[in-house]
């Protein structure tokens, strides 16, 4: 018999005591196994009115995938003679994106393939909270053979004795999450095959998992109605900020084909530099009240990004370490965010420590995302994004960060910034480039009526999103009591 104090998921402090034949049955020797709270979890499931089954006798594959050496990847994501591959960002959502495809030049014939009806798990990440949590289903027949890789476990369903879309709703619940979650191993937490294929799970007949399923899949076509929605609203913004700047937005197409003479070349070679609408907008910011981004910027300072084998990153409870994904039009998204130690932020990273009103710009991969730093955050960037605070006033007229920040998350905002990039098959934006970036500079009294607007629309596509998120909990809660009533 083991006596252990440790917190539960709730974080509060808990004694529990552990029987050395439960261990040795088991073959788990790890304390949070046993944490009481997993063990109601289990009696939950247990009290179920339907027969339970482990999870390997109704599936026909549980397996990470392989995993490409880092120079196996294609830099260029070209998809000539490369082979796609499923990792954690294309599987991120309920619903995996083909879309988010990425590349490589590898052998992947001992591998994996991905087939339509597939359930991906998380099985390792930089945060530990989301092992386990991050679970997918595979909606369509990919269109060619792709493969997925090893921080990945896929789970392929036995048709004959569970539906797909069942066994992919209840592992995505919130009482799946915590089957899975108890699997963990080690201090990176990752979860094992081999370790998930003894978790009982409640299997009903086909036909009342047919019943659960379309209840599930009703309220994610609800979901998406919503998201729609939350599209066509954002993509609003644009033609909003652009009106009250009084900047007219070319109709139509974009030109394919356009000539440039050769005294109105500027320095600069490549063809999409001379776009002839972004030209014509750039001429119209140019013939109202504006400015240079450079002659409004008081401080600036680049990311770095520590070599992850060092000593330098926290699993949870240091300062947030902001990626190009964290970086969004609508602010600071904390979603799968990683941490560095405070020592780290105060010595090493001192100078992109992030201070109210801060400017957050990324500089490459999605190029021109512009997030303003709150009251009260404590933060840092790595190398792919430059923090810069703006000076009070530039020609007698205040500058407000958040206007900089609406100005250039709209549609033509970001493309004047990739506009000035370099770099060919890795575009980045230099700091030379970015402090060129012209930005109109209208009154005080209209950069406030264009920031109370966007964040207007903001907040109707965030109570949207929150009213999706909502159907789809009501629906997994109902899912969840005739499951375990």
């Amino acid at each position: 018999m083991k006596n252990s104090t440790m917190q539960n998921n709730l974080g509060e402090l808990q004694t529990f005591s552990i029987a050395s034949d439960d261990a040795k049955a088991k073959k788990r020797i790890d304390v949070g196994y046993y944490q009481p709270f997993f063990e109601h979890i289990v009696k939950k499931v247990a009290g179920s009115k339907f027969e339970l089954q482990k999870l390997e006798d109704i599936t026909l594959l549980i397996s990470n995938g392989r995993t490409p050496s880092k120079d196996m990847y294609d830099e260029d994501n070209d998809q000539d003679g490369s082979v796609p591959i499923i990792k954690a960002g294309t599987a991120s959502g309920r619903f995996v994106n083909l879309e988010k495809l990425e590349y490589a030049k590898a052998d992947f014939s001992s591998g994996k393939k991905a087939q339509k009806s597939d359930i991906f798990i998380l099985s390792a990440a930089h945060q530990a909270s989301y092992v386990g949590k991050n679970v997918s289903i595979l909606e369509v027949e990919p269109k060619q053979d792709t493969y997925f890789v090893g921080e990945l476990i896929c789970v392929r369903a036995n048709p004959e004795k569970v539906l797909p879309e069942y066994l992919f709703g209840f592992l995505s619940s919130e009482v799946g999450y915590f089957l899975l979650n108890r699997e963990k191993r080690g201090q990176t937490s990752h979860i094992y095959p081999e370790d998930i294929k003894s978790i009982l799970l409640p299997v009903p007949s086909l036909k009342d998992q047919k019943n659960i399923v379309s209840i599930l899949m009703n309220a994610y076509g609800q979901k998406r109605k919503k998201e729609t929605e939350i599209l066509k609203i954002l993509s609003s913004i644009d033609d909003f900020v652009l009106g009250e700047l009084g900047i007219d937005m070319p109709r139509g197409g974009a030109e394919r084909v356009f000539q440039i003479w050769s005294d109105e070349i500027e320095g600069r070679i490549d063809a999409l530099f001379y776009k002839p609408y972004l030209r014509s907008l750039l001429e119209q910011i140019k013939n109202k009240k504006h400015f240079a981004l450079g002659q409004a910027i008081a401080d600036m300072s680049g990311g770095a990004t520590p070599k992850v084998t060092g000593d330098y990153y926290s699993d949870e409870g240091g300062v947030p370490f902001l990626r190009v994904q964290n970086i969004t039009e609508m602010g600071i998204k904390l979603d799968d965010v990683k941490f560095i130690k405070p020592e780290i932020h105060e010595t090493m990273l001192k100078r992109s420590q992030l201070k109210k009103d801060d400017l957050v710009f990324t500089i490459t991969g999605r190029i021109g995302s512009v997030a303003v730093v709150p009251d009260n955050f404590e933060g840092n960037i790595n190398q792919h994004s430059v923090r810069f605070h703006l000076q009070n006033e530039v020609d007698k007229t205040k500058v407000l960060p958040e206007f900089v920040a609406s100005f250039f998350n709209t549609k033509i905002g970001r493309e004047l910034s990739f506009r000035s990039t370099t770099g060919g098959t890795r575009p980045a934006l230099d700091y030379k480039a970015l402090k060129n970036l012209i930005v109109p500079l209208p009154s005080v009294a209209k950069q406030e009526k264009i920031i109370a607007g966007v964040n207007t629309i903001y907040e109707k596509a965030r109570r949207l999103r929150q009213e999706a998120e909502s159907i789809v909990a009501g629906a997994e809660k109902q899912i969840e009591q005739m499951i375990m009533a």
